[in-house]
């Protein structure tokens, strides 16, 4: 059952999070009888939400035949990892002026968490993963940019089936995380904007 925010906008966040989790794949069909009734929320309140993510290029209206998961070509998911690279490196210079030390230690934590599931045997793809996540999520909060935290969002919903950092080595990534956070308590916003647009790039490259 969605809750208030209004309706419609907590129906796309809803539709938005089932996207960045997997719940569909790229080109699958989707419905508004499906959605409403999975999300328990009228068809019309649905059909507000699909024409938002239409308008931002997450779903496809297909006239006669329906609404799907929009597919990207090889050469339009690398120039979305080139958008990324900006802003995301934004996001970074933007912390770097914002964060204070419990923001630290909150990051300290998630990437303590990385190296144990690093350490395991066999690895833990799965907590490695979300920390990952966490990690970058909690970036983009402490940038206290609303605009890049949309603009981000609406990237990693194109560019989530392309998602490499499972299957990057993880003995590499975790380096970059550590980097990543020691740039962002430097407090220089040009190295914590390096740093991190130098993660993103590593990441298109192995596309």
């Amino acid at each position: 059952m969605v809750n208030n925010k209004t309706l419609s906008e907590q129906t796309y966040l809803e539709l938005s999070k089932m996207i960045l989790n997997n719940k569909f794949s790229p080109g699958e069909k989707i419905t508004e009888e499906y959605v409403a009734t999975l999300l328990g929320v009228s068809r019309t309140t649905v059909k507000k939400a699909f024409t938002t993510l239409v308008m931002e290029g997450i779903l496809e209206d297909i006239p006669r035949k329906g609404v799907f998961i929009k597919t990207y070509s090889n050469e339009e998911v690398l120039e979305i990892y080139d958008l990324r690279e900006v802003v995301a490196g934004l996001s970074a210079r933007y912390a770097s002026m914002n964060v204070n030390m419990k923001d630290i230690n909150y990051l300290e934590s998630l990437y303590q968490k990385m190296e144990t599931a690093l350490s395991k045997n066999p690895f833990d793809f799965a907590e490695y993963s979300q920390c990952d996540m966490e990690l970058h999520e909690a970036i983009i909060k402490f940038s206290g940019s609303k605009i890049v935290s949309e603009i981000i969002t609406s990237f990693n919903l194109r560019i989530k089936p392309f998602n490499v950092a499972g299957v990057r080595d993880p003995n590499e990534t975790i380096i970059e995380h550590r980097n990543i956070i020691d740039a962002l308590k430097s407090g220089n916003p040009e190295t914590a904007e390096f740093t991190m647009r130098e993660h993103i790039k590593k990441a298109k490259n192995f596309l």
